[in-house]
């Protein structure tokens, strides 16, 4: 757990007059999370913004400290196959209205029986893009209550953004549909089975 020991400085925040967290740059608040997370690592990139690498057991803390200074814009969630490594690649943006930047916090989960904890307690505004990976790539995430059927309707097949998913094979088996190709034209689709 990321212990709560950074001192926020407030400002009073012009449009509605609440005192908010300074605004801490992206670098700044990288290295924070890194003094408290074993294993974290950061890349300055060239636009300025930062990317942090954490390990996927600490995503909930991680999240929680990044929003406690001043990253409270939950941009998206993406998910990225890596199938030559056997793993899939979350990547969590977010963004700092005070500070005016980006910071894009990675983590790496097995492709076989893929989970990682919900950040829907921090951002609740992550349930609909947790929901979306969990039907897309089949990651689980433990504490979202609304992993139910999204967007796919009475789908039964592997989830399909996964890089091994076979769109023909599922069509060809789903619903009785043969392809066939003569002479290198582009694909036809018939009932007949190319005929």
């Amino acid at each position: 757990m990321v212990e709560d020991s950074y001192d926020l400085t407030k400002r009073k925040d012009e449009r509605s007059g609440e005192y908010v967290p300074e605004d801490i740059p992206a670098e700044r608040a990288a290295d924070e999370v890194l003094k408290k997370v074993p294993g974290a690592e950061s890349r300055k990139r060239k636009d300025g913004r930062v990317e942090l690498n954490v390990p996927s057991t600490s995503i909930g803390s991680v999240m929680s400290e990044f929003k406690r200074m001043g990253y409270d814009h939950f941009v998206a969630l993406t998910c990225i196959d890596l199938i030559k490594e056997d793993m899939f690649e979350m990547v969590y943006h977010l963004w700092s209205y005070g500070a005016r930047t980006h910071v894009y916090v990675k983590t790496n989960i097995p492709r076989e029986d893929p989970s990682i904890e919900s950040v829907v307690e921090v951002f609740r505004t992550a349930v609909t893009y947790e929901r979306e990976i969990k039907e897309m790539f089949g990651v689980d995430f433990p504490g979202n209550q609304r992993l139910t059927q999204f967007i796919l309707e009475d789908w039964e097949g592997p989830p399909p953004m996964r890089k091994d998913f076979d769109s023909i094979r599922y069509v060809q088996d789903k619903f009785d549909i043969k392809v066939r190709n003569p002479k290198g034209l582009p694909p036809k689709w018939t009932k007949e089975g190319g005929k």
